[in-house]
């Protein structure tokens, strides 16, 4: 049966549900300390939904912008992926190369890019998203994670047209088989041609 296709709402839904359980929060400070440069991050994606067949390779840029006062410490970008259907299984590590990137210290007022390629495996409805968080030791006390918005993916399988490389050979076949039917033809004809006969001095006669 073909996964329903899923609307922005629940999108957004099931997107809450991973973030919360990632503690991605826009206000209330992680492990009871507070963290101005992590709450002041906003991230943003350039693409906000993308139709793709399975093997099909797409790439999008993040931008991470630090709309706050003071210079943030060195951070770390993650893509995620999150099913949106029963029945497509997730691995991360199939449909990117590469998940995380370490972004230096952005200051105040200042973005910065990150590019990200994505090649779905499955078929289905799947959420893409970036999360950034500040990089060891600073992880300890750090605030909030920041989610990006979702980046909607609608899978279809990819069905090849040349299955195991057999199309130039059923394409060939008919050639073959007419150059063949030709030539029997002519070595037909030549067999039931008749010679003229031949007089008594060895000559042909007409």
């Amino acid at each position: 049966m073909r996964p329903t296709r899923l609307g922005p709402a629940a999108i957004a839904a099931a997107l809450s549900i991973v973030l919360l359980v990632a503690m991605v929060s826009s206000g209330a400070p992680a492990f009871g300390q507070e963290n101005a440069a992590a709450s002041d991050l906003r991230v943003s994606v350039s693409k906000s939904e993308v139709s793709a067949l399975t093997g099909d390779t797409f790439t999008f840029t993040s931008e991470i912008t630090n709309t706050g006062s003071e210079v943030t410490p060195p951070l770390i970008a993650n893509l995620d992926f999150v099913a949106l259907d029963q029945s497509t299984y997730i691995d991360p590590e199939d449909w990117s190369p590469q998940r995380t990137l370490v972004v230096d210290p952005i200051a105040a007022g200042s973005s910065a890019t990150q590019s990200w390629t994505v090649k779905p495996v499955l078929n289905g409805d799947v959420a893409a998203y970036v999360v950034v968080l500040p990089t060891s030791p600073a992880l300890a006390t750090a605030g909030p994670l920041v989610s990006s918005p979702a980046i909607y993916l609608h899978v279809e399988e990819h069905r090849a047209l040349n299955p195991g490389g057999v199309l130039p050979v059923v394409l060939a076949v008919p050639g073959v088989l007419a150059g063949a039917f030709v030539i029997l033809r002519v070595n037909h004809g030549r067999g039931h041609r008749k010679e003229p006969p031949r007089g008594p001095t060895g000559l042909t006669s007409y």
